[in-house]
């Protein structure tokens, strides 16, 4: 990807109602204890890796993409933020074997529905969750279509903010047929919860890594 799309995405994630919902979703999760690790996969220009960090979290954010990176690094030292970015792929077979360290928390924001095998991705990002910890997805819902994303500016409006254009981008690009449901989420042993977000049109998951008795 090219560093004019970084760019652009770190517009998009700029817009109001967009860092309102993923503010809100991250403080979904509970203040950290000391030394409390937030891993961020697939972290774009790093929103959501900025927001954990404002939490306290320490806060790794990764994506495939190295223009991605350097967009995320970018933004995070306009905004004072201490949260860290690397290029890597997470969601393939560590070296060695293994699964590599774990977190606290790990988030992944619009990810699952672009994988082509989203129960393997699931499956990657779940084997990051230390005992005890949580995974943390944001993902539009199936309602999230150009129809209801207009109903939505337009009872909404200026409540939106700036960039509210983002809204109706968001929804073009989405196919509801792919949108993530409760079922895709269904896993042994995690406990899962669904918090809905501006309106309906955007889901967060929380999957807790059930601790034995």
């Amino acid at each position: 990807m090219s560093a004019f799309s970084a760019w652009f995405f770190a517009r998009v994630q700029a817009a109001d109602f967009y860092r309102a919902l993923h503010r809100e979703a991250v403080a979904l999760l509970p203040a950290p204890s000391p030394g409390a690790r937030w891993l961020d996969v697939g972290c774009g220009p790093g929103l959501v890796a900025r927001l954990a960090a404002e939490r306290g979290y320490r806060v790794l954010g990764t994506d495939l993409d190295p223009a991605m990176v350097a967009q995320a690094r970018r933004q995070a030292r306009r905004a004072g933020s201490a949260a860290t970015f690397d290029a890597a792929d997470l969601l393939a077979d560590p070296p060695g074997g293994g699964v590599g360290p774990r977190f606290e928390v790990v988030s992944a924001a619009s990810l699952l529905v672009v994988l082509d095998d989203r129960a393997a991705g699931l499956r990657r990002l779940l084997a990051r969750v230390a005992e005890g910890g949580t995974l943390l997805l944001v993902e539009p819902d199936a309602s999230m279509t150009l129809q209801s994303a207009a109903a939505l500016r337009a009872r909404l409006g200026p409540a939106l903010g700036r960039g509210a254009w983002v809204l109706s981008l968001w929804a073009r690009t989405r196919r509801p047929e792919r949108a993530i449901r409760a079922e895709d989420l269904q896993v042994p042993g995690w406990t899962l919860r669904r918090d809905p977000l501006l309106d309906g049109r955007v889901n967060a998951w929380r999957l807790t890594r059930d601790v034995p008795a």
